[in-house]
């Protein structure tokens, strides 16, 4: 077990969290947020399954909102994720065109012709219905976007190597085609082999600018 990992679970646990509904005005407009998923336990309590951040300033509610909230997986990599993994789990076809990306004008001319816009929405609900069921997150405010990025490249491998930070049997990640999601626990695929923080690091950075 990572004496930081719990470190970050324990003190993020008496922290607000947020859930479907939240009010942005009540968030950051910069730093960190922290995912938890109902089911998934670690070091006591609910498990971190995802860290992320923003890289536009004063950005964060409405990238929060765009996970949560925007039917557009082309517009938040956690929501093709989700969607990746219930189709995924019932064998569905359609997970070859939920793989497109139609961000392009040039892009929805090549291909938005094949992807039936109908069941795209179809699932586009199921990702947004199991997201607002089954998350929560708390966020971590931190202003500059240098410190931002230095911090969730640390606190991702400082859980993503937490021996006690495993997926349940149940947990929809199984089933992502990626063998990194399947293997870390987390929805997230870059940054998990970096450094991780120390104890000592993880109290000072979360009473710092937590406070």
């Amino acid at each position: 077990m990572s004496a930081a990992c719990q470190c970050v679970h324990k003190t993020l646990a008496m922290w607000p969290r947020f859930r479907a509904g939240f009010n942005p005005k009540e968030l950051p407009r910069n730093g960190l947020y922290f995912l938890f998923e109902k089911g998934e336990i670690a070091h006591g309590g609910e498990r971190i399954v995802r860290v992320g951040t923003h890289t536009g300033q004063n950005n964060l509610p409405k990238r929060l909102h765009e996970h949560l909230y925007t039917p557009n997986k082309d517009r938040s990599i956690f929501r093709k994720h989700i969607g990746r993994c219930l189709l995924a789990r019932q064998s569905d076809l359609f997970l070859a065109f939920w793989e497109l990306d139609l961000t392009t004008k040039k892009q929805r001319e090549k291909s938005g012709y094949l992807v039936d816009k109908k069941r795209l929405a179809e699932v586009e609900k199921d990702v947004s219905d199991y997201i607002n069921e089954n998350f929560s997150f708390a966020v971590l405010p931190v202003e500059d976007k240098e410190n931002r990025l230095r911090i969730e490249a640390g606190m991702l491998s400082t859980i993503a190597q937490c021996s006690e930070c495993i997926a349940s049997a149940h947990w929809l990640g199984r089933h992502h085609p990626n063998p990194v999601i399947r293997e870390s626990g987390l929805w997230n695929i870059q940054g998990l082999k970096g450094d991780p923080f120390s104890q000592t690091e993880i109290e000072a950075l979360l009473t710092s600018q937590g406070s």
